[in-house]
């Protein structure tokens, strides 16, 4: 009975505290999707609004369509040995097909964002911890194929092909662990999703950390919910948890806080994940071993302490133009003191870029405390500035907009000028003209603006839907009673608050939490298997002797 009441309590907990969030997200992101900025009592108004609805429509989820879902109940160990076993080299064949009519629309495929300053590095020898070190050297490795290839066309078009190579296996190896922690249905499912779903084309030929760093991370959550579904502890599971651990951490700066931050709950809670949490120790410190080791190797220096200030200098930028009494003559001054060229002035709700690369990094660690000081002063005078300031950046991840507001492109694709060859003072790359008619049109209407006025796509495309999915899912599993499942996924969860602080949100950043949704979904849905029963050993001739006693 106690157990039923602890239960029932659990389950109301989680039904309230998913209601009052998801309300929460809604009464604030709608303003911002609309005007661009918030009001108390407006806020408040649509709160309330929203309580009733939200918490309707949560427990119909969770008591309704995820329950029909999981009606397969549990598969006993052996049940299905008669069946064909999931295909893991099928599913990376048909996976990295899947790739290859992008990369011929966009070939040698789409060098964009920060690959010209990773080139610069490649060329010149001086590197930086700016972008994730391995990524970088594998560029240089892909580049340094010129003396053989004699074309920097062909160089970029063998980095494609190798990230399409590994990022095709990583999904395959997801698929297989989804076949071992819940169901081969699911496990085909997940391989239709990774051949179909348009994100997935379009960052398998992107020179990006994001996307090596999206497959890796994708595999570590399968290897980590496998490892709570099936309680297995085979040598090839444990590889896999810890090699794709270490490659998400080194790809990516983000995964390195989170999984810190994650270590430190894994051993609060280390009845449950005991041995999560040591995997999770070995990883972090093997990560940062061989970040350490590649920094050694190329003599890198630090990266820029103003990427993680894109939150509070955007709130200081918004409450300077829009409360610009509240800065007294000594604030000016620091804010001068602070910005390039009163890089303040030119704020942009949606993008950090045009405040963060003002930022004075020597003088901030000067005098950081002068910065902190003037940062909570006028926080207090201008919550709500600081607030909406805080919401126009993160808002695609935190509410399903209406349409993609934000400054930066949502998918950056093609071929920037010179990306690949300035730095060696070679001609730049010009893509094939057979396909710039699709180019054209696909940059129009799809990765600008994230296919907003194509139906059905736009809403595989829009952020918010995708986040408030995964924290549907998390929620579920509280609501179960689910636990290891729950720690293993709040994972996730703390990736994605590292995102929130970040410069802008486009579909890259998106993509990690793209990713991992058919793991997500078939823990949901999924048939789980049971975990394998002991078999007792039976003396037979004590048998024998107790039968005898009986006669």
């Amino acid at each position: 009975m106690k157990t039923k009441e602890k239960g029932r309590g659990r389950r109301a907990a989680v039904l309230c505290a998913g209601t009052m969030m998801y309300a929460l997200l809604f009464a604030l992101g709608s303003q911002i999707d609309s005007s661009g900025q918030t009001e108390p009592r407006v806020t408040l108004l649509r709160f309330l609004a929203a309580l009733p609805v939200g918490g309707a429509a949560l427990f119909a989820l969770l008591e309704g369509v995820f329950p029909r879902l999981a009606r397969g109940k549990t598969l006993e160990a052996g049940a299905d040995q008669g069946e064909k076993p999931f295909c893991t080299a099928g599913a990376f064949l048909l996976i990295l097909l899947s790739f290859v009519p992008m990369l011929l629309i966009q070939y040698p495929g789409s060098f964009m964002y920060d690959t010209q300053r990773q080139t610069f590095q490649v060329a010149t020898g001086q590197y930086t911890t700016f972008h994730p070190l391995l990524h970088t050297l594998f560029l240089g490795l892909c580049l340094s194929a010129y003396d053989v290839l004699q074309s920097f066309e062909r160089c970029a078009a063998l980095y494609s092909v190798l990230q399409m190579t590994m990022m095709a296996g990583a999904f395959a190896l997801t698929c297989a662990s989804i076949s071992r922690s819940c169901s081969r249905r699911a496990a085909r499912a997940a391989t239709a999703f990774f051949c179909l779903y348009p994100a997935h084309m379009a960052f398998a030929s992107n020179c990006i950390k994001d996307s090596l760093f999206s497959a890796f991370f994708a595999l570590w959550i399968a290897c980590c919910l496998e490892t709570v579904y099936t309680r297995e502890r085979t040598r090839g599971q444990t590889a896999r948890l810890i090699l794709s651990g270490v490659l998400a951490c080194l790809m990516r700066n983000n995964m390195i806080y989170a999984l810190l931050a994650w270590l430190v709950i894994l051993i609060l809670q280390r009845k449950r994940m005991g041995r999560l949490a040591r995997c999770a120790l070995l990883i972090a410190v093997l990560a940062y071993g061989a970040n350490q080791g590649l920094v050694a190797l190329t003599d890198a220096s630090g990266g820029s302490v103003g990427e993680m200030l894109c939150v509070p200098m955007q709130q200081l930028s918004r409450a300077y133009r829009d409360a610009n009494a509240c800065f007294s003559e000594e604030d000016r001054e620091t804010m001068d003191a602070l910005f390039e060229e009163q890089s303040y002035t030119r704020y942009e709700p949606t993008l950090a870029d045009p405040v963060k690369l003002g930022i004075r990094t020597d003088a901030l660690q000067a005098e950081p405390m002068r910065a902190l000081r003037m940062w909570l002063r006028i926080g207090r005078q201008c919550p709500g500035i600081y607030l909406d300031a805080f919401l126009n950046t993160a808002l695609p991840f935190l509410y399903p907009y209406r349409e993609y507001q934000v400054a930066a492109p949502y998918i950056e694709t093609g071929m920037q000028y010179g990306v690949l060859t300035s730095p060696f003072g070679q001609e730049p790359i010009v893509q094939p003209r057979r396909f710039a008619a699709i180019r054209t049109w696909m940059d129009e209407h799809i990765w600008a603006t994230g296919a907003d006025g194509v139906p059905v796509v736009r809403e595989l495309f829009n952020c918010g839907l995708i986040i408030w999915l995964m924290l549907l899912c998390v929620l579920r599993a509280a609501y179960e009673g689910e636990w290891p499942v729950f720690f293993v996924l709040l994972l996730a969860v703390l990736l994605w608050c590292t995102y929130l602080l970040g410069p802008v949100m486009q579909g890259r950043y998106l993509y990690p939490f793209v990713c991992i949704l058919p793991a997500l979904l078939a823990g949901c849905g999924g048939r789980r298997r049971a975990q394998p029963q002991k078999i007792k050993r039976i003396n037979v001739k004590e048998e024998q002797t107790n039968e005898r006693d009986t006669l």
